[in-house]
């Protein structure tokens, strides 16, 4: 680590001023994103590090997460916060950043990577995996959390979708149901292909047939919430009132809320005419009418879970390893008994 290294430097490599340097590295306006990536290209060539990040090496771990998580905080904020708690209690500190979509499409850093040392990397929620094989390249031990990549070797952390989902189909099919759809793009993520694998694997333990007419499982991968439910409204139009299913499975609570919601618009009761259940336990889960039944995501857990894990690497190395956590079925009141 060259501790001399200076911004002049890195404007001398590529043949810019100082403060086009200093304006690209404080992510501020005024240079160009082409010219951005190649001035954090020359630092990292150039083992730039600033005073601070010089200093004696401090116990920091670095938490990255994507923009759009801003929209899922009631989902993420007990996994944000039993990162800080635990990473506390190991006498580290956390430091949360989030990640653009146009830093990640450039595979740019936040700035703060260059500002501090960090022991490992925390990731939460789901990366395209090349700025993840980017990170990785970095060399700092790195856990990823409710995610994994299946092209990548690296430790994970997530929720055991597939053990719970196929739990919340056998719930269905022990309340009678057996006419039952699911709904949820399994294009989008990984997690909500293994839910759809573990319905389709209770229901066929079951010797039941899953009939895709009741199955919405997307046509494209999307990220945005308004996408999924223009596709749910669309869907539900090509079903009449007396062709559906006697229960939905939903892949998680947002879909199975705004399906409630749809249902009763129809003048449709439920759970009296059809059952409705979800996936994640969000706070809203409580509060629409009726309650919602659902897998509760361990999430406090996770964030343990996954600060335990990278100490470990941090302290001992090793190979890759996967945890899953199991969930917990909280029974509500969306779910009828035939």
């Amino acid at each position: 680590m060259n501790s001399k290294t200076s911004m002049q430097d890195i404007a001398d490599l590529l043949g810019i001023s100082k403060n086009a340097v200093s304006l690209a590295l404080n992510h501020k306006a005024g240079v160009s994103d082409e010219l951005r990536t190649r001035v954090f290209e020359a630092a990292q060539q150039l083992k730039y590090r600033t005073e601070t990040r010089a200093m004696k090496k401090q116990n920091h771990l670095l938490v990255l997460f994507p923009e759009y998580i801003q929209n899922d905080k009631n989902l993420y904020y007990d996994v944000f916060w039993s990162i800080e708690k635990r990473a506390k209690e190991n006498g580290y500190s956390a430091i949360i950043s989030g990640v653009t979509k146009e830093m990640e499409r450039l595979h740019l850093l936040p700035y703060l990577y260059h500002e501090m040392s960090f022991g490992g990397v925390l990731i939460v929620g789901i990366f395209h995996p090349d700025y993840v094989g980017k990170l990785k390249m970095l060399g700092a031990p790195i856990v990823t959390v409710d995610h994994c990549y299946d092209s990548l070797k690296l430790d994970a952390v997530v929720t055991a979708n597939a053990e719970e989902a196929y739990k919340m189909a056998s719930y269905l099919i022990r309340k009678g149901h057996r006419q039952i759809g699911f709904i949820g793009a399994s294009v989008m993520t990984k997690s909500f292909r293994e839910r759809w694998f573990g319905f389709e694997n209770a229901m066929s333990d079951a010797g039941l047939a899953v009939d895709r007419r009741y199955c919405l499982l997307g046509s494209k991968p999307s990220e945005a919430q308004d996408d999924a439910a223009d596709e749910l409204a669309s869907f539900l139009e090509t079903l009449s009132i007396d062709a559906m299913p006697s229960a939905w499975f939903c892949a998680n609570d947002r879909l199975a809320i705004a399906l409630i919601q749809h249902l009763t618009a129809r003048g449709l009761r439920v759970p009296e005419d059809i059952s409705v259940v979800g996936f994640d336990d969000i706070e809203a889960a409580q509060l629409v009418m009726p309650r919602l039944t659902t897998i509760h995501v361990q999430r406090e857990q996770l964030g343990h879970e996954a600060v335990d894990l990278l100490i470990r690497r941090i302290d001992k190395g090793g190979g890759p390893s996967k945890i899953s956590v199991y969930g917990e079925l909280i029974e509500r009141d969306s779910c009828f008994k035939i």
